[in-house]
């Protein structure tokens, strides 16, 4: 198709105008009239010319088009940042793809432990996967976690590993032996329940670290005894807690009305955007995600606050109280909490922390 630049223009003198054109050895390969109104074909080589011939005629363009190589050389120089941008985003496209953007991680181990093992073995978030190799990282993974074997498989940019530990064969025991059942925590004794031995405690005893429950010794009706190894289960409630008082005031944030943006991006899952200016603030984080980059455009919106003390009645803040209470009962917890259990006496809030273990 022979390069064409098509010119829709209006204006008075339109055959002088042609006349000056052909007089300028300038072919003209096409020529439509409707009253005022001319559409103009010449070859694309001469079309600069002829648009500024006509701008400085003072005639009114109405359109500019081209046809064949020229078309997609003004299509392209008129979208350049959009084909720049596509071209960037199938470049980026292809180099994710060799390198590894998220890890999936199942089996025994725990995921921070199988991640590091990976990390060790030279394969992270951001790392390339050029010469990735399965079976090399199976073996570094599996000897890191000291595990009986570790499946390493790779789908794209993402690495899956399925770790699995090595099985415990549990050691016989001898029960020819004497054992004692021992307390290995402090609280009050919730149930007992004793097969073998002589059971020392009840339902609501307190005992500590150390007390023997139920001791290696059966006892006989004639009052002899031998040792044996005790077996049963003793459950112990641990407790413990922790107490605020209300003061008739809290003390909650309020917003000052200042406000900022500030815009970044997520690259392989880590944030990369300005601080916020204010001392004491709330923030809203809004995304857009570019995909299929796994990159994402983030826009944090910062509120500025301030501190300010109120009065308020023991219902208006008594969860902010529990949950002081709360944390105060944790500091002094030597266990994992399993049940919380709040009272109000007058104005003081207190947190119970309990936890039931089982001692065999």
């Amino acid at each position: 198709m022979k390069n064409r630049c098509i010119i829709t223009f209006e204006g008075l003198n339109i055959n002088r105008f042609v006349n000056n054109l052909c007089r300028q050895n300038i072919t003209i390969l096409g020529l439509s009239r409707d009253g005022k109104q001319c559409i103009l074909q010449v070859d694309a080589t001469h079309s600069q010319k002829v648009v500024a011939q006509l701008k400085e005629k003072c005639y009114n363009i109405l359109d500019i088009h081209y046809t064949g190589v020229s078309f997609g050389l003004q299509f392209a120089k008129a979208r350049f940042v959009l084909i720049a941008a596509v071209l960037l985003c199938v470049i980026l496209l292809g180099i994710s793809s060799q390198i590894c953007l998220r890890i999936e991680t199942q089996g025994d181990f725990d995921d921070v432990a199988v991640r590091q093992a990976l990390y060790d073995s030279g394969i992270g978030i951001g790392t390339p996967l050029v010469g990735f190799n399965p079976d090399a990282v199976e073996n570094a993974v599996a000897n890191k976690l000291k595990a009986m074997y570790a499946v390493v498989s790779r789908k794209g940019s993402v690495i899956y590993v399925n770790a699995v530990a090595t099985k415990q064969i549990d050691m016989p025991i001898d029960m020819s032996k004497r054992r004692d059942v021992i307390s290995t925590v402090n609280g009050i004794v919730t149930s007992v329940l004793c097969e073998q031995g002589n059971l020392l405690v009840k339902v609501g005893d307190a005992v500590k670290v150390g007390d023997v429950l139920i001791e290696g010794r059966r006892v006989f009706n004639d009052g002899e005894s031998r040792d044996v190894y005790a077996l049963g289960r003793i459950t112990v409630r641990q407790s413990v807690q922790g107490s605020v008082e209300f003061n008739g005031y809290k003390t909650e944030l309020q917003p000052t009305g200042n406000e900022c943006v500030k815009t970044g991006v997520v690259l392989f899952g880590k944030e990369y955007v300005q601080g916020c200016p204010y001392d004491s603030f709330s923030v809203k984080s809004s995304y857009a995600y570019l995909q299929p980059l796994n990159l994402a455009i983030i826009y944090n919106t910062y509120c500025e606050t301030r501190s300010v003390t109120v009065s308020c009645s023991l219902n208006d803040c008594l969860d902010e109280l529990q949950k002081q209470a709360y944390d105060s009962a944790l500091k002094e917890c030597g266990f994992v909490p399993q049940d919380v259990e709040y009272t109000v006496t007058g104005n003081i809030v207190t947190a119970t922390l309990s936890a039931q273990t089982y001692i065999q």
